[in-house]
């Protein structure tokens, strides 16, 4: 269904301007109908955009059959092509009035002015880090043996590519390559799935190697999170790359009485986290449920309260199938004023994580983690964020590690920022002692068209 533009015009123009209509005996049953207005304009806006995206889609789709017909039938564009090839191997840019003769001569046929429209969304992120004091040694935190020295090191480029595929979905590819430990550099598919947009019944489903969703932290990739680095209590329990398998989810937006955003995922991954589940040698699935609902709590602030479950064998017997369950709960609130939006706002965020793991004939560890993350925005560019973290660790309880961060983020435009953060930590972990300062420097940079985000 196509909703025609007046349509949507007149019943807009009612609900703007005549809210009040009728005597004040009739307010109620006016304020009834106001209210089913609205959600006919809400209704009638849904499938307005789910119509127009749909026909976006078609559209490039005949672009795309256009553009083959155009390069087998019309050999006229050949010189074009032979300039430009020539103009790379001598190094030589394109003359324009030669470029512009050469498409005018194509003038008289329409298809010749058609855009290459199907190429995908690329984009490319670099993340620079600086970073001195006591640099552990290892991955993860109970790998920790510090030394005093200081370091460079351009610690991930990420390319990304995303475009719909058909009018069913879209999708979304993302590689990362990485610096190890000995100064190499990997490559590894960090995300890769196909998301079907049009199921009903306000279902969403996700096929591929994608984060899980469990919390927040989780699912930041490099670039998009508020800090240089993940919180302690994620890397213990899930590992530096987090919780990221190939697998299946669905997602339903959960109807409520209270017109809140509340949406229920269902994940089905390979279970092949190290850090808390079975790692390479696992021959069973991860379960990953998470519940979150998001309101708003007036113009100028909003809530978001997420619950997690995970659960999966940690391969830790050779004798039955020891399982690990870890369950997460998170709570983010935002504050952006009306009149200073652009340079003021507050996000808080926290989240905390209970671990059982079983280890077969040794028993159970009960283990916890939990941080908070205060970042507030005091200028168009700047801002200051501070965090605190603690975490157990899931082999024993007995040791732990907290830390104190805090930093500065400078937004140099939309596609570059910059970050200074100190992090002071202490505790106790399989190595001994900890107690190390450290201070990051952090330049990211992006080019192309990447896709926002999730909330």
């Amino acid at each position: 269904m196509r909703i025609r533009p007046i349509e949507f015009s007149f019943y807009f123009f009612i609900l703007v301007f005549f809210p009040g209509l009728g005597s004040a005996e009739q307010k109620n049953a006016d304020n009834n109908d106001l209210q089913a207005l609205r959600q006919q304009v809400n209704e009638l806006q849904k499938q307005l955009k789910e119509s127009n995206e749909r026909n976006d889609v078609e559209i490039k789709l005949l672009k795309e059959q256009i553009e083959l017909l155009k390069q087998q039938n019309l050999p006229a564009t050949a010189p074009v092509q032979s300039q430009e090839a020539r103009a790379v191997e001598t190094n030589q840019p394109v003359a324009p009035i030669a470029a512009y003769t050469a498409n005018a001569e194509n003038a008289g046929n329409p298809l010749s002015r058609i855009p290459q429209s199907f190429n995908p969304d690329i984009s490319a992120i670099g993340d620079f880090i600086f970073q001195g004091g006591q640099i552990p040694k290892g991955e993860t935190p109970d790998s920790l043996t510090p030394s005093n020295t200081s370091r460079a090191q351009l610690r991930e480029v990420e390319f990304g590519f995303s475009n719909p595929v058909d009018p069913y979905g879209r999708a979304d590819l993302i590689l990362a390559i990485e610096r190890q430990d000995d100064g190499s550099y990997s490559s590894d598919i960090e995300e890769g799935y196909f998301t079907y947009t049009d199921l009903p019944y306000d279902l969403q489903a996700r096929a591929g190697k994608f984060y899980s969703v469990f919390g927040k932290a989780n699912m930041y990739h490099t670039h998009a999170m508020p800090w240089v680095d993940k919180p302690l209590p994620i890397r213990t329990f899930f590992g530096d790359e987090g919780l990221n398998d190939s697998g299946v989810d669905v997602s339903w937006l959960v109807p409520n009485p209270w017109d809140n955003y509340i949406e229920l995922t269902q994940s089905v991954q390979n279970n092949g986290n190290e850090a808390d589940f079975a790692g390479s040698s696992a021959n069973s699935l991860m379960y990953v449920t998470h519940l979150k609902d998001f309101f708003e709590l007036g113009k100028t602030s909003s809530a978001e309260l997420g619950t997690s479950f995970a659960t999966g064998t940690n391969g830790t017997s050779n004798s039955g199938n020891p399982e690990t369950n870890v369950e997460g709960l998170d709570f983010t609130y935002k504050w952006r004023p009306e009149k200073e939006g652009l340079y003021k706002s507050i996000t808080w965020m926290s989240e905390v994580l209970f671990n059982q793991k079983d280890e077969g004939g040794d028993g159970t560890v009960n283990s916890h983690g939990w941080y908070s993350s205060l970042e507030y925005q005091f200028a168009r560019r700047w801002s200051v964020f501070g965090r605190y973290d603690y975490t157990q660790y899931p082999d024993s309880s007995n040791l732990h590690e907290n830390s104190y961060s805090t930093g500065l983020t400078f937004r140099q435009s939309e596609f570059m920022f910059w970050r200074l953060q100190f992090e002071h930590t202490t505790g106790e972990n399989y190595a001994g002692d900890v107690d190390r300062n450290q201070i990051f420097l952090q330049a990211d940079f992006l080019i192309g068209q990447h896709p926002a985000h999730k909330y």
